[in-house]
């Protein structure tokens, strides 16, 4: 078997709640042009959605939002 790669493109927010608590949530495949205006229209939408798993709390703000690009190596360490 030969090593493989995998590239993966993700829109990553942190959610936060009313209690202190957060979630990261991945999208996969964003457009490229993705604007700050679209990822505010996305909070003001997840205000309904998005609840925290400690005690239920609502939702409160996207802390932090970034399209993260990455490729993974997988290495054939077997011996032939």
């Amino acid at each position: 078997m030969a090593d493989t790669t995998k590239h993966i493109r993700e829109l990553k927010f942190i959610a936060g709640f009313t209690d202190g608590d957060d979630r990261t949530i991945s999208y996969p495949d964003p457009k490229s042009n993705i604007t700050t205006a679209e990822v505010e229209a996305l909070a003001q939408a997840s205000a309904d959605v998005l609840v925290g798993d400690k005690a239920g709390a609502p939702f409160k703000e996207i802390r932090s939002a970034q399209i993260v690009d990455q490729t993974i190596t997988y290495l054939d360490l077997t011996t032939g």
